[in-house]
């Protein structure tokens, strides 16, 4: 099929064409247009495959430009930071097979740096040569989870018309949003095509084009697998967040009924879970069960399944019940029986914690007391074991012992034992100062809480980090402003809206606005500040949420704005682990950590002093 798509081009930079052929020369006679073209032809969703390949072609396209050596520099950075992984390891594996839910700052900022390179030298060929960037895509269905990440952080860096973008499917565009059959891998895939390229749909706004076509077909495929075994190729896809490829692993595996163990079962219940299908995870994690019934084996997979219970179905009873089960399976008399044991211990605690939040007064801190206990005692539980899984453990527990301090209000005692659990270990890392600058200011140490954050702030900014440099600002925009420092409020907030803006992160542009108006309006400024506000936000005025748009559009007078009806988001203790943004999945109904912190009361901390010297 031939795409007559040229004028419609000019109307739309996206375009998505069903049923296309190779043949795409109508698409690419645009002359002011740099082309690069490619069909992708791995039929194993191996990450980063197709940007890779996008990549190999900038380089012989691009190659009299300077800045394509620091594009292929930041795509290296982004593919040794997993594959450096020792996917054999169990600092790897526990870090993966612990968790529900994703993991994903470090790799989301990775592909965030690399987009922005990419940005930059489009943009620089475009002011000097008026020259636009047209990626053609063919076989797009097969593109990787991974590639579709980067490929849209560069749409929304380079709105049209410096950027155009042509994906093209052999058949219909994926559309089964439901899995009937958890087990089916090739249903799963399509499934989970299909949620990604919705999410890409809703985003992009593209021009559907071609004929209704056949259901495209991933029957096809033709995954190998390493060297490392299932295990480690699953891990390598939940790290990169691949999760066609991980299904795939596991089809591999299910072809041959001789090789059904827990293992399998277990894992495609964990990419079910980072998919949002909770109800074929909690089947996975059913299945697994029947092939292990005994051991510390036995109890990681009840574990599990009680996880998931609390933290995507809210049903605390399904969640004991598991883990009463568990503590069946093991003991204290070996360092794995004893791992298992702690792990239990510290689900055991965030199930109670969770479910403290519906109570009050002397009932809830005798609960709460109770959780600290036993998280005290998991740590007594691994004291002496040095083994990566242990030492994963043992820091997790220390994090969520200042948490549950937190929740408590016992903001002293939190920043204290923060700050002796993790100086050592993590001080000079933005996010260590970002949260130790968080709890002070809660706890009343002003001094040293802005002065954690200005440190998180400048080491943020030195790492080119802006997902969370922004987070950062917003923190010290609201601090300041809390505090009464006014002018160093107005300055943050204004920082930030710079850097909101150029992320396209509406909500934050939002929050930053209002945060700049409200800090203006104290100190008498709004209608000089408003003007400032406005010309930082004259070149984006078609991404601008429409409150901060009627500020200037409109003409709507001040007092009458909607922006300034609501209080300030309070911004969030620690830093994120994950950014729906880059990674475009769903986020969960209900942000647990920031639920259970704002269910709380007042309440004395008695045993801290024990937490502080045991730990």
């Amino acid at each position: 099929m031939k795409v007559n798509s040229l004028s419609n081009f000019r109307e739309r930079p996206v375009i998505w064409v069903q049923g296309m052929k190779d043949d795409t020369s109508l698409v690419l006679d645009d002359k002011c247009s740099i082309i690069i073209n490619f069909s992708v032809d791995d039929r194993s969703f191996k990450p980063y495959y197709t940007i890779g390949e996008i990549i190999k072609k900038m380089e012989t396209t691009f190659k009299e430009y300077k800045k394509m050596d620091i594009i292929t520099e930041s795509y290296n950075t982004l593919m040794n930071s997993w594959k450096r992984m020792d996917m054999s390891s169990d600092s790897i594996i526990y870090s993966i097979i612990r968790r529900i839910s994703r993991e994903s700052s470090a790799t989301t900022k990775l592909i965030d740096q690399l987009a922005e390179k990419i940005v930059d030298m489009v943009n620089e060929i475009f002011t000097n040569e008026g020259r636009s960037l047209t990626v053609v895509l063919n076989a797009s269905e097969w593109i990787d989870r991974p590639s579709l990440r980067v490929l849209h952080r560069i749409f929304k860096h380079l709105p049209s018309p410096k950027l155009k973008l042509v994906l093209g499917f052999t058949g219909n565009i994926p559309s089964k949003f439901e899995l009937k059959e958890p087990f089916n891998m090739l249903e799963s895939v399509l499934v989970a095509r299909s949620r990604i390229f919705k999410r890409l749909l809703a985003e992009q706004n593209p021009l559907i084009t071609g004929e209704k076509f056949n259901e495209c077909d991933f029957s096809e495929y033709n995954f190998d697998g390493t060297e490392n075994g299932l295990i480690s190729d699953a891990a390598i896809a939940l790290i990169t967040q691949n999760y066609e490829n991980a299904f795939l692993a596991c089809e591999k595996v299910l072809k041959n009924e001789s090789m059904h163990t827990e293992e399998i079962y277990r894992i495609i219940g964990l990419v079910h879970a980072n998919l949002s299908l909770y109800d074929e995870a909690y089947a996975a994690f059913q299945k697994a069960l029947d092939f292990v019934d005994n051991g510390p084996q036995r109890a990681h997979v009840e574990c599990l399944a009680a996880l998931l219970a609390v933290k995507r179905f809210y049903n605390l009873d399904v969640a004991r019940t598991h883990y009463d089960n568990a503590l069946t399976f093991v003991d204290e008399s070996d360092n794995r029986n004893r791992l298992e044991k702690g792990w239990i211990y510290n689900g055991l605690s965030f199930m109670d914690t969770v479910a403290s939040s519906k109570l009050e007064g002397d009932e809830k801190n005798r609960l709460l007391d109770d959780v600290l206990q036993r998280e005290l005692k998991a740590l007594d539980l691994i004291k002496n074991q040095q083994d990566s899984g242990s030492l994963y453990l043992k820091y997790n527990l220390l994090s969520n012992i200042t948490f549950l301090l937190e929740i408590r209000k016992d903001y002293i005692s939190a920043l204290e034992f923060w700050k002796s659990a993790f100086y050592k270990l993590i001080g000079d890392e933005h996010g260590y100062c970002y949260r130790t600058g968080m709890l002070a200011w809660k706890a009343g140490k002003i001094n040293e809480a802005i002065n954690c954050l200005e440190k998180a702030y400048q080491t943020a900014l030195h790492q080119k980090d802006r997902l969370d440099t922004e987070s950062i600002l917003y923190a010290l925009g609201y601090v300041n402003l809390d505090i009464g420092k006014h002018e160093e409020s107005i300055k943050y907030f204004r920082k930030g809206l710079e850097i909101s803006l150029i992320l396209r992160n509406t909500e934050q542009i939002e929050d930053f606005a209002r945060g700049f108006i409200q800090a203006s309006s104290i100190m008498d400024m709004v209608n000089e500040n408003l003007a400032v506000l406005q010309n930082i936000c004259e070149k984006f005025k078609d991404i601008l949420p429409n409150k901060v748009a009627d500020l200037f559009i409109t003409g709507t007078p001040l007092e009458e704005q909607s922006i300034l009806e609501k209080r300030l988001r309070q911004p969030k203790t620690k830093l994120s682990s994950y950014h729906p943004s880059v990674d475009l999945e769903a986020v969960p109904e209900i942000d647990m950590n920031e639920y259970l912190i704002s269910n709380t009361n007042e309440s004395d901390t008695k045993i801290i002093s024990k937490i502080l010297t045991r730990s």
